[in-house]
């Protein structure tokens, strides 16, 4: 299958919680990189029944207290702080620089008191294309007594990336008219349809990606979902606590204040920029959302149909997307074989892997709470 540009790899996070099974709460619905939008409320094919049979997040799984593992892959263009979507990083950490690892760099991060509730993924690919378009991970969990879901969507930075001026068409621009701050402020959103677990729409929202804001450090910001490009079609304004991108943090939060050029990639695959390393070289949308919004049922499928951009790096600035397997981590040597990278609950990093004919590999132990499927380090 093809790619956009060049063969490199996309952020996902995969759910698996020890407690139970792999199931699913699929997906499909719309993403926008500059304001295309499907403002219906509907789904592309018009159900909303909320099944696994369109999909491949996990369950919604719940932990009842034990460790939630999900499986990592490395995330490319994330610069020095690239990561998995993190546990324990509350509302208040929406505009602040990430730490190495994806860390939060303050006390409303990792470190305070944190229950992991569920995790998730969903992937979209666009036809003939063999690496995600967008993702959509999600973490439910209870911070320091406060319960919210923290969710982030990333765009392939092979379709649309935060590179702009001077360097941006030695990064997949040539042959355009370039890449522009301006093009990311004048009308760069997401949009993005929430369904809960009885198959209703619960939320329709439009995400500001950056916006001219006079008492902002750098003076740009994102305007959430009620400035800017920002817009609640369906919901309370009042159930998305904090919003976050990329851009954002870029700039006012590790204090980048680049309006003509951004920084440039350190090598191929979106290495870290060498004289701005936290720089996110990504396309990222962050929401913090009060679980109320979903019922009792809670969220189980969020909804992308196609994603855009304009310009975007493809020849169509539009790729409609459908959802399917997130591509397994890759195999760096790192774990033994058929072993996978998980990130605990606890914001831990171990292998995990299936046990072979003769049980668990040496030093690792089968896990009690997947009822022997799984084998993770014997402490």
């Amino acid at each position: 299958m093809a790619r956009y540009q060049s063969k490199v790899g996309l952020a996902l996070v995969f759910a698996l919680a020890a407690a139970s099974g792999l199931g699913a709460c699929g997906g499909g619905g719309s993403a926008d990189g500059d304001g295309t939008s499907d403002s219906d409320g509907n789904d592309s094919d018009g159900s909303s029944d909320g099944n696994a049979s369109d999909g491949n997040t996990s369950d919604g799984n719940t932990s009842d207290g034990e460790t939630v593992l999900i499986g990592v892959t490395p995330i490319p263009g994330g610069g020095s702080n690239s990561a998995p979507l993190q546990a324990g990083c509350a509302p208040e950490t929406a505009q602040e620089c990430l730490g190495p690892g994806g860390k939060c760099s303050t006390s409303a991060g990792l470190g305070g008191d944190v229950e992991v509730l569920e995790a998730d993924a969903v992937c979209f690919y666009g036809e003939g294309i063999d690496e995600p378009s967008a993702t959509v991970e999600h973490i439910m969990e209870v911070v320091n007594g406060q319960e919210y879901i923290h969710l982030r969507v990333i765009f392939d930075p092979d379709f649309v990336d935060t590179i702009y001026g001077q360097c941006s068409a030695d990064f997949g621009w040539s042959g355009k008219r370039g890449h522009t701050f301006k093009d990311l402020v004048g009308s760069d959103h997401v949009e993005l349809k929430l369904e809960n677990c009885e198959g209703e729409l619960s939320m329709h929202v439009r995400v500001d990606f950056i916006s001219e804001v006079a008492d902002a450090p750098c003076g740009y910001a994102n305007l959430g979902v009620t400035g800017g490009e920002g817009q609640v079609i369906v919901g309370d304004a009042e159930s998305v606590l904090a919003v976050g991108t990329s851009l954002d943090r870029n700039m006012n939060g590790c204090g980048y204040c680049e309006t003509e050029n951004s920084p440039c990639p350190g090598g191929e695959g979106y290495a870290p920029s060498d004289t701005a390393p936290e720089w996110d070289f990504r396309m990222v949308y962050e929401l913090w959302i009060d679980p109320a919004a979903f019922g009792g049922s809670g969220l189980c499928k969020p909804i992308i149909e196609y994603v855009h951009a304009s310009p975007a790096k493809a020849e169509e600035d539009t790729v409609i997307v459908e959802p399917e397997d997130c591509p397994p981590p890759p195999d760096d040597g790192t774990c033994p074989p058929n072993y996978e990278l998980f990130l605990t609950s606890e914001g831990e990093l171990i292998c995990g892997g299936p046990p072979g004919d003769d049980g668990c590999e040496a030093g690792y132990v089968p896990d009690l709470t997947s009822e022997g499927e799984l084998c993770i380090p014997e402490n």
